[in-house]
């Protein structure tokens, strides 16, 4: 029986060689072949079959690694389909002197002067926007209450961006600008949607801070504009190129208003680009318009839109989200800015028991007073360790919770700055008029 089962295997062995397509394989069966050729043919085939087995596991790890292509598009994209930039104004001053004067408070303070409780109060307050990281005795407030935005309301600096104008034509520059609270304060920002369209229903909501008309948006990510929406779309959208057809602006600053002492001693202004419905930070991606210049930006929007054909991946493999695959606590949109501004709140919360003020928050959660400054500072800078070592050790507990991967659609602004002094009393004097503008900004 077991001769039979040889004497089969032979003979379909030698049909098979006779009948393959495999060149040098067929050598393997053929009778009248001696033994040395059969040999040398099968060292011939079992090499070229181990540098295909090779050469496939290299192409299989690649995939592995990498499964996701980018190229660039064949077409370019029509500037309509793309919205006009988000643009969030920072002043560098901190509050309007008159109202509240950082500077003569710190300096009673280190002359041992005594204060007023609602000077130390307000002198906390501001503590806590101004970076400002003393040994000076504090009152040691733990927490703030919501009087804090009270004050910060009312002590914010004066609105004083003028000469408004998109696409060439004039607009007041209070119904396009909204104020809005950021980690650096009161900032007012343009062509963000309403914040009923970034921040769920759960996260509290300060007076009329980030309130737009409209309400709703016509324009996402991942799906663009709707296909209804005309001329007059919210978010806006630029038709034509062009510093004329952008946004321009000037920006009129008192000398009066100037404080060296709060937040950096370099006067002007921050300004942010960023898609409509993503939280400006500041302190992070900006570019300065200092004093007694003229500014002129050149925007040229990278915008990404992926395949819906790798949903079938998982997002760890294609290495990004779709809209609806991430739900984020605070935000209704995912966004990898405020995934990371999520991820920064809630490991606040967890390391200090409250929030920074300018952090989404919802009822029952405090905001941080000056005596946790700290810990806010040790909980961030422990937060992005944690994340690093997590990714260099590969540990996914971390990864899982925090790991905020890019939007599979996103939108970016890169800009070009171009600036020069601007002598503009020169300018208003030839004209016979009186000082009235310290800054323009064109965009």
């Amino acid at each position: 029986m077991k001769g039979t089962f040889v004497k089969n295997v032979q003979k379909y062995f030698t049909e098979y060689c006779n009948r393959t397509t495999f060149h040098g394989f067929q050598y393997l069966g053929e009778k009248e072949r001696t033994l040395f050729e059969r040999i040398w043919w099968f060292i011939v085939f079992s090499i070229c079959l181990g540098v295909c087995i090779t050469s496939i596991c290299f192409v299989y790890q690649k995939w592995e690694e990498s499964p996701v292509i980018v190229n660039f598009a064949n077409e370019e994209s029509p500037i309509f389909k793309i919205p006009f930039p988000a643009v969030t104004v920072c002043p560098e001053s901190k509050s309007a002197t008159d109202k509240f004067n950082f500077t003569k408070i710190m300096q009673k303070k280190e002359d041992g002067m005594s204060l007023t409780p609602l000077e130390e109060t307000q002198f906390e307050y501001m503590s806590l926007i101004c970076n400002y990281y003393s040994e000076l005795n504090y009152t040691n407030n733990e927490m703030f209450s919501d009087d804090f935005f009270e004050f910060l309301d009312e002590v914010k600096p004066r609105f004083q961006l003028e000469n408004c104008s998109i696409l060439g034509y004039d607009y007041v520059c209070r119904r396009i600008f909204v104020p809005i609270i950021t980690e650096v304060g009161v900032c007012y920002t343009f062509n963000m949607v309403d914040r009923s369209f970034i921040y769920r229903e759960n996260v509290i909501n300060i007076k009329n801070y980030l309130r737009v008309r409209p309400t709703s948006s016509e324009w996402s990510l991942q799906y663009g504009y709707d296909k209804d929406a005309g001329l007059s779309s919210y978010p806006l959208r630029a038709f034509l190129a062009g510093v004329k057809n952008g946004l321009q602006f000037n920006i009129r600053t008192t000398r009066q208003d100037l404080d060296y002492a709060c937040g950096d001693s370099l006067q002007g202004y921050r300004v942010i680009l960023h898609t409509p419905m993503t939280i400006p930070r500041p302190s992070q991606s900006y570019f300065n318009i200092p004093l007694d210049h003229a500014v002129v930006g050149g925007i040229e929007p990278v915008m990404i839109t992926t395949s819906k054909r790798i949903k079938t991946y998982s997002p760890q493999r294609r290495k990004c989200y779709f809209e609806e695959e991430r739900t984020l606590r605070y935000f209704k949109i995912y966004s990898s800015a405020n995934c990371q501004l999520e991820c920064l709140t809630n490991y606040t919360l967890s390391s200090c028991g409250c929030v920074n003020f300018f952090m989404p928050r919802e009822n029952g959660t405090q905001i941080c007073g000056t005596k946790n400054i700290e810990c806010m500072y040790k909980s961030k800078r422990s937060m992005y360790l944690e994340k690093l070592r997590s990714k260099l050790e590969n540990n996914s507990r971390f990864l899982d919770d925090c790991d905020c991967l890019p939007a599979c659609a996103d939108l970016a602004y890169k800009v070009e700055l171009s600036q020069r002094n601007w002598e503009w009393n020169k300018l208003l004097h030839a004209r016979r008029q009186l000082p009235r503008v310290g800054n323009r900004f064109r965009s």
